[in-house]
């Protein structure tokens, strides 16, 4: 299951993900659920988004396919996105499915960091935005 909060002052969705994936058919329920579950979220871009890892788990044969599949959501359907959280063997799947896919693998200790590295990368794209339309004239 996961818990699908969104955090209207900082236009960020908050999803606490409570699975233990084994299998390809727990993969695939996974990536299927967190695909509904950000539709809600999906209007003029792809949501924002903190991942809580705290209750997730993936074990045996899962890991592998896991990466991939983690790597499409991440990259097909979320703007930017940190994990908080997290057993080894999925921060190392994380780490190791984001460069194979080329996927985002932002860590942050806490929520509340999380929502500041969002808002900082923000704050860092508008002011590039406004360097290259200044520099347009």
């Amino acid at each position: 299951m996961i818990d699908f909060r969104y955090d209207l002052v900082n236009d960020i969705v908050i999803a606490t993900v409570h699975y233990t994936l084994r299998t390809r058919e727990d993969v695939l329920a996974w990536h299927q659920e967190w695909k509904r579950g950000l539709k809600q979220f999906t209007l003029e871009r792809k949501p924002d988004v903190v991942i809580v890892l705290d209750d997730f788990h993936v074990q045996d044969e899962a890991l592998s396919l896991w990466g991939t599949f983690r790597a499409d959501l991440t990259r097909n359907h979320m703007g930017i996105n940190y994990c908080v959280g997290g057993d080894t063997a999925v921060r190392v799947t994380i780490f190791t499915s984001g460069v194979r896919f080329n996927a985002p693998t932002a860590e942050a200790d806490t929520v509340e960091e999380a929502i500041e590295c969002i808002r900082a990368v923000r704050r860092r794209a508008q002011l590039s935005q406004r360097g290259i339309m200044a520099s347009l004239g």
